[in-house]
């Protein structure tokens, strides 16, 4: 047998060799994390939101896809957290699409504007 291969021919033997050499997750790593908020007075700055927002996002997926690796190799048996990780991680990208969708919505109203 040449690898590991689930449905539709996926080959898996890639993923376990990755997650055989992927670091062990943190503590860190498994914390929720609130967002920090700015303090009273200030004026949120709409770049840096939306760069922190794009850094949390991404930060989600990456401790999503750890927690796949992890279960994946047998390195962590806890496939409740890791399905709770892929969740959030997901609900995070549809969130992110929805912003996205409703800004470009809100750019395509304002050029259809006459002056």
């Amino acid at each position: 047998m040449s690898g590991i291969t689930g449905l539709g021919g996926v080959d898996y033997s890639a993923l376990v060799q990755r997650a055989k050499t992927a670091t062990k997750p943190s503590k860190a790593d498994a914390e929720f994390k609130l967002p920090e908020q700015a303090p009273q007075g200030a004026k949120p700055d709409a770049a840096g939101g939306l760069d922190d927002a794009l850094r949390s996002l991404n930060e989600s997926q990456h401790t999503a896809d750890k927690s796949v690796l992890d279960l994946a190799s047998g390195r962590d048996l806890n496939f409740h957290n890791t399905m709770v990780r892929l969740e959030e991680a997901d609900i995070a990208l549809k969130y992110t699409v929805q912003l996205r969708n409703r800004a470009l919505s809100a750019y395509e109203e304002l050029m259809r504007i006459q002056v």
